[in-house]
């Protein structure tokens, strides 16, 4: 039986090993995709753009409960990566943050839920106590889907060199459906993997699938997963953040996953569609472009 599961907030520390229907990068083509770590599980994916920059998914980089950014990802933050093709917490490399930038729409999206989120909890605590009341706060802050509504992309730009780290260019230029695609995560292989008791123990995996371009909107766009063309790159949690490539150029960034079911498919993926973040001014210093 086939259940519904989203790659959003709530996932976003769920660690995972890999990419359904991907090809194992044992030849290191993709070396500019990174794994994100903390507190040693594997939190999302990540591709350096630039010189000092790497693109994520903003849903890897907010604390959303506090609605604002994570500890690592402020300016000082220490942020662990890995570019090794099968990473584990002890490859990680300490980076310090210079700064992270969010689109402005993504920002106020956050903004708007938390301050909604605080008001319902604050009726709560007038109504309720103990575990009732933390139940209910629990559920509250579990209703936090804004990943398909804003653009949910962020820049995090570093102080630390990482010169042996290789880059991909970015392209802003309208993508067409239709267009044949490359995926790039570090998420599971299978949806089970993401359960699994001894998943600290195992390593992250850099995998890399092909999918194709289903229809593009505004914010994002929707590529084929195996339940509906066999064979298709499908996300699993971990590939949050992770790049889609067009010609060896990023032209989205992992977000959510429709459908995803024991049988370890799903019917879409959805990714943010960096067309329509041509006028977001963080791109400006990139040399990338």
């Amino acid at each position: 039986m086939s259940f519904w599961l989203a790659i959003g907030f709530a996932l976003v520390a769920s660690p995972a090993w890999a990419l359904i229907n991907g090809q194992f990068d044992d030849e290191g083509r993709y070396g500019a995709v990174v794994a994100l770590w903390s507190e040693g599980e594997r939190r999302c994916s990540a591709t350096k753009i630039d010189s000092n920059t790497f693109l994520t998914a903003a849903h890897c980089v907010v604390d959303v409960a506090r609605g604002k950014l994570s500890s690592p990802f402020q300016p000082g933050g220490t942020l662990l990566i890995s570019a090794r093709p099968e990473s584990r917490p002890s490859d990680t490399q300490a980076l310090v943050v210079a700064n992270t930038e969010l689109p402005p729409a993504f920002a106020a999206g956050l903004q708007r839920l938390y301050d909604y989120q605080q008001s319902r909890i604050e009726e709560y605590r007038a109504r309720y106590n103990g575990e009732d009341l933390a139940r209910r706060i629990r559920r509250v802050q579990a209703d936090s889907r804004i990943t398909d509504r804003f653009p949910d992309a962020a820049l995090v730009r570093v102080v630390t060199p990482t010169p042996a780290i290789p880059q991909l260019p970015v392209s802003l230029a309208p993508l067409p459906a239709g267009a044949d695609v490359i995926l790039v995560g570090y998420g599971c292989e299978r949806v089970s993997d993401w359960r699994r008791s001894d998943r600290r123990d195992r390593p992250a995996r850099r995998l890399w699938g092909r999918s194709q371009v289903i229809r593009v909107d505004g914010v994002n766009f929707y590529t084929f997963g195996s339940e509906r063309r066999a064979g298709s790159a499908t996300l699993c949690p971990g590939d949050s953040g992770g790049p889609v490539l067009l010609d060896g150029r990023v032209v989205g960034v992992h977000g959510t996953v429709w459908g995803l079911s024991h049988r370890d498919t799903a019917r879409s993926n959805m990714s943010v569609n960096l067309h329509g973040l041509i006028d977001w001014k963080a791109w400006i210093p990139l040399a990338s472009f």
